[in-house]
């Protein structure tokens, strides 16, 4: 009678690290730039776009307005721009 039960726990934890997401190679540091997000903090969304492509361990970065809904899925090599009036409001690894 545990023996089912056993297999089916197996095969959902099974399943589960198999839906787990690595890191891309060579990218996955975008925290090790968050010190210099304040200086972007209040420019044009696109300045700090540009800026931010240039940094290393950030291999995406998406520009959001105030309102848009976002995935909360955590990407270590991605950075969120909030933009308000195209002056970016803040900046968030993830």
């Amino acid at each position: 009678m545990r023996r089912p039960a056993r297999a089916a726990g197996l095969a959902l934890l099974l399943a589960a690290l198999g839906c787990a997401q690595a890191a891309p190679p060579g990218g996955g540091e975008c925290a090790r730039n968050e010190d210099r997000f304040p200086a972007l903090l209040g420019r044009p969304a696109e300045e700090a776009r540009a800026a931010l492509e240039r940094m290393p361990g950030i291999r995406t970065v998406r520009m959001v307005g105030p309102d848009d809904m976002v995935t909360m899925d955590h990407r270590p090599d991605r950075v969120t721009v909030r933009a308000r009036g195209g002056r970016v409001e803040s900046i968030r690894c993830g």
